[in-house]
């Protein structure tokens, strides 16, 4: 019995100094993994770092790349959009190729160009789409950034804007926020401001990028409107300001063209002036010429805008509707006869009827001509009966076998 205890005694004995030593061992184990792991802490930091370094520079190559391949891409598309710019004349065309260049170079949801009227020193957006009346909008010279790019005459961001002006972008009436303002000059003369919307990923080299597109676009507008006013002289009367013969036939070849398609009518009101030589005899011919500007100014206010406004020669007007029939035109020919003979012109007293009267006659194609060249032989066989019965008078086509040729004024 004494030796099964001594033998549990001494069993008891090896296990606490079996557990103490390797208390003891484990202690040293752990102490010598600690230090090892301490010794190599700095250079897991290194291997961390160098790994956001290479994971950092994989994010900026991809972004270099994607940076140069868009500018590739607007490197390739320049030669033709410079083609584009300068064989086109319309102006929807060449803000179109603007805007194509401008989304080449920078990533943004918002380009738009704003058209300088120097008349009323006004940018208005020009829109691509077309526009409703709510949607108008425009700055004046420096309000806005747009404005101020515009006044200042050189790129300005939109930090540097509320940096030097100390104020919101816009103009106060809930208008769209631009990162960035760009002028469209050409030979010091300002055409526009392109207006930049929230850059994704700048670079820092969009300003010169911008600039040039600028450029470019100054030059195709400069030539647009040089073209457009050398056009519009082409087509407009010098004293009135009203379209001439030779833009009411090539407007005439559309309309008639559209009616055959559409199954439209086309109405004419030829008319002039009753006793005109009298009025210049009289009072001079100035004053005469005054008289054609006046009268000008109100029919061109009393006409629909889809109407050709014309004067045909001296004191004659031509006035093309399309799309009205000829109970419409005779509607619209009494209410300006009466207008005009109600207005206070200069001199109106010293005429035969004493006061400025205008005789007329009305016609429509189809319907009493097959063109418009024959619609018109018949409103002016019309205004050479409302002459004969006694002036102030506007006399409609009624029937397609009246013959004007042998008929004379």
């Amino acid at each position: 019995m004494e030796y099964s205890l001594l033998t549990v005694f001494a069993l008891i004995a090896l296990i606490i100094i079996a557990i103490f030593f390797a208390g003891r061992y484990y202690g040293w184990i752990g102490k010598r993994e600690a230090n090892i792991n301490g010794q190599g802490s700095p250079y897991l930091k290194e291997i961390i770092e160098r790994d956001r370094q290479i994971k950092n520079l994989n994010v900026r190559i991809n972004k270099l790349a994607e940076l140069n391949s868009r500018y590739l891409s607007f490197m390739f598309k320049v030669p033709s959009v410079i083609q584009r710019l300068n064989t086109t004349l319309k102006l929807q065309e060449i803000v179109l190729s603007i805007i194509e260049l401008v989304s080449n170079v920078v990533l943004t949801d918002k380009v738009e160009l704003f058209m300088f009227d120097a008349s009323n020193n006004q940018l208005e957006k020009f829109y691509v789409n077309g526009k409703t009346q709510e949607e108008k909008l425009f700055y004046a010279l420096g309000e806005g950034i747009i404005g101020a790019a515009a006044e200042h005459r050189f790129v300005i961001l939109s930090d540097q804007f509320n940096r030097i002006y100390n104020k919101k972008q816009g103009n106060g009436n809930s208008q769209p926020q631009y990162s960035m303002a760009v002028p469209v000059i050409f030979k010091d003369r300002l055409l526009g401001v392109i207006g930049i919307g929230e850059i994704e990923t700048p670079t820092g080299n969009e300003s010169d990028l911008l600039k040039m597109i600028a450029d470019m676009a100054g030059v195709a507008l400069f030539n647009q409107i040089v073209l457009n006013d050398a056009q519009h002289k082409a087509n407009t009367d010098a004293l009135t300001g009203l379209n001439n013969r030779n833009y009411f036939f090539q407007m005439a070849d559309r309309y008639v063209e559209k009616s055959l398609r559409d199954g439209t009518a086309i109405s004419v009101f030829l008319f002039d002036i009753d006793n005109f030589k009298h009025y210049n005899d009289t009072n001079g011919h100035n004053e005469g010429d005054k008289l054609l500007v006046e009268l000008s100014r109100l029919l061109r206010g009393a006409s629909r805008k889809d109407s050709t406004v014309a004067r045909y020669g001296g004191e004659e007007f031509l006035v093309m509707l399309p799309g009205i029939s000829k109970e419409e035109a005779f509607t619209y020919a009494e209410r300006l006869r009466e207008m005009i003979s109600q207005h206070a012109f200069q001199h109106r007293e010293k005429q035969p009827l004493g006061f400025i009267s205008i005789s007329g006659g009305v016609a429509c194609f189809p319907e009493d001509g097959d063109s418009i060249n024959k619609v018109i032989q018949l409103a002016d066989v019309c205004l050479y009966q409302a002459k004969s019965a006694g002036k102030n008078r506007v006399f409609m086509n009624k029937t397609r076998q009246l013959q004007p040729d042998n008929i004379g004024r």
